[in-house]
Parts: C-alpha cells; sequence; structure tokens
C-alpha cells in the first residue's frame, strides 16, 4: 500500500507520496485539471494499491469524482481537524501533502468527512442556493430600512416586510422624497426578484420530494414537513454509514459537550459540531413538535422529551431533546 496526500489548488495542486514504512518516494506539482490527475493517480497506483488523500475545499467534488472512476480510494478531511494534529509554526504546501499522506500511511487521521454522489449532491447544492437567495432577499429589506433610518424617521424601520415599511411611509404625512422613492422601488424590485429565485427553488425541491420515497416515509413523522424530510435525507443519506443512533446525533450536534478528567465529569451544552443544517432543521421541527403538533400521533414524541420540562429554565433542552 502507498498513501499519496494532495493539497489541492485552483490553478496547481502540490502532492506527497509515502510508501508503507512512511519513506518519502515521490513529491511534485501538477495543473489540477481531470487529465493531468488522471495520468497522476494512473500512474502511481501501477506499482502498488493506493490510498489518496485532500484537504475538502472547494474542488473536493471535482478531485473524488476524478479519481475513484480508476478504482482508487480517496479520503477526504476537514482542513481544521488535519492542523490540529499536524500544527506546525511552518506552512507550506509541500507540508500539507507531505502530512497529508503522513496521517494516512499512520492511520493517526480524523474522521473522514463523507461525499456524496448524484441526488444527495444535487439536493445538497439545491438548498445552499435557496440560503443564499434568502440571504440577498434579507439584506435588500436591511438596505430598505437604512436609507428610511438616514432620515431620521426611526417609528418606521419596525415594519418586517418591505411592502409594510413602504405602506407606512405612503401614510406619513410629511411625504417621501424622491431620492428614498426611489431606493425604496430599487429595494423592492431587488427583493421581488429573489423572492422569484426563491420560488423556482423551492418547485425544484417539491419536485425531487414527490418521486423520492425515503423523503415520504421521513414524512409520516409529526412535525415534519417536506423541507425537514429533504434536508434529512440530504444530509444523511446512506443511514448505514453510521454504527449506531447516537453517533447520527452526533453528527447533527445535538449531544451535550462533556470534560472528563479522573473522577470529574461535567456536561455543557450541545457540540455544535457537524451538519449545521440537519441540526437546524431538527431544531425547528423540535419546536413545532412541542407547541404546535395536536395530534395523537405526536403524543409518543412529545412525552419522551418533555421528560426533562422540569423548569421553565429547560425548555431550550427540551427541544434539543425533541430534536
Amino acid at each position: 500500500m502507498r498513501y499519496l496526500g494532495i493539497d489541492v489548488h485552483v490553478k496547481t495542486s502540490v502532492w506527497c507520496l509515502l510508501d508503507a514504512e512512511g519513506e518519502l518516494v515521490e513529491r511534485g506539482k501538477t495543473p489540477t485539471t481531470a487529465p493531468y490527475l488522471t495520468c497522476l493517480v494512473r500512474r502511481l497506483s501501477m506499482e502498488d494499491e493506493l490510498l489518496v488523500g485532500q484537504e475538502v475545499g472547494r474542488l473536493c467534488h471535482f478531485v473524488h469524482d476524478t479519481v475513484t472512476p480508476m478504482g482508487v480510494r480517496i479520503l477526504s478531511f476537514n482542513a481544521h481537524h488535519l492542523r490540529m494534529i499536524c500544527s506546525s509554526r511552518k506552512k507550506t504546501d509541500k507540508r500539507d501533502s507531505y502530512w497529508i499522506a503522513r496521517c494516512l500511511q499512520s492511520g493517526m487521521m480524523p474522521h473522514p468527512v463523507y461525499i456524496p454522489n448524484g441526488e444527495v449532491r444535487l439536493l445538497r447544492a439545491l438548498f445552499a442556493r435557496r440560503w443564499s437567495l434568502v440571504i440577498e432577499r434579507r439584506r435588500w429589506l436591511a438596505r430598505a430600512r437604512s436609507h428610511v433610518l438616514a432620515t431620521g424617521r426611526k417609528d418606521r424601520v419596525t415594519a418586517r416586510s418591505l411592502p409594510r415599511l413602504i405602506e407606512s411611509l405612503a401614510a406619513d404625512p410629511d411625504g417621501v422624497d424622491e431620492y428614498l422613492a426611489e431606493s425604496l422601488e430599487l429595494c423592492a424590485r431587488m427583493q421581488n426578484t429573489f423572492t422569484l429565485e426563491v420560488e423556482r427553488v423551492q418547485a425544484q425541491l417539491h419536485t425531487h420530494a414527490r418521486r423520492i420515497d425515503a423523503v415520504k416515509r421521513v414524512m409520516t413523522i409529526p412535525a415534519v414537513g417536506e423541507r425537514v424530510a429533504l434536508t434529512i435525507y440530504a444530509w444523511v443519506d446512506e443511514v448505514s454509514r453510521f454504527p449506531s443512533g447516537s453517533q447520527l446525533t452526533s453528527y447533527a450536534g445535538l449531544v451535550p459537550s462533556s470534560w472528563q478528567s479522573a473522577d470529574s465529569q461535567r456536561y455543557g451544552g450541545m457540540t455544535r459540531q457537524g451538519s449545521k443544517e440537519l441540526r437546524g432543521i431538527l431544531v425547528q421541527a423540535g419546536h413545532v413538535l412541542l407547541w404546535r403538533c395536536q395530534s395523537a400521533d405526536s403524543a409518543p414524541l412529545k412525552a419522551a422529551a418533555q421528560r426533562v420540562h422540569t423548569t421553565r429554565a429547560r425548555r431550550k433542552t427540551t427541544v434539543v431533546a425533541a430534536a
């Protein structure tokens, strides 16, 4: 077995090859294109079985899709976790590629990041697009409020939507000057544009939800709607990759943090590690389950979560338990 560490960048990637004893065999630099990466991996895997490692970044899916068709296994790692293992005051691309290969060879590596394929990857991309569009839509509302604040009308910026803000200004006896009116019209046009784009993405997600049987089954859980079920499906994917339910909960970051030394042991809040998208949507579903669901089907889940709701201060803990 030989071990190839690749430090991937947009133009070129630096690589390092180690043998089974951890001795340096070869190192170099190659353009980050499919033909060059294919030739490199094919050449290095001719003499012995090859294991490839890379950091998760912008091009991790591209490199993964280029390497795996050749029958070579590639592992992707969180860059922060790798630096915790191989931290050094001297950082270069050569050292990064060496330590990636060294972690593979020694077995002292963090848990590899799961790289999805096909429909799951598309769903994640659609959710990321939707979230970026929602953020931009909110920014245009913030810009409109900023224009109104610049005129000294602090009482008018309490409106929670741009149409209501414009409506409240129209009723102002002092009127609206030309510049402010044009600025608000621009903000309204841009917000409407982003609203249409969000609806377009929502329609695509709805199409996927209607034809995925696993999503339909997840939607039978109380408080789980279409978007929640799609998010669970997109970020869990193959549930068999989690040996137990507790590991899946840890992946969502919904388990308490802990500190233990000798006979002393303390627990804190949620770890907030892993998938923030999955954690956020499950917490929202937990709120709906506890305070909105009134059906008989939701009673067992609510009872399991409300066992920890002994005081008002433990309301958030109860929501996390429901999640």
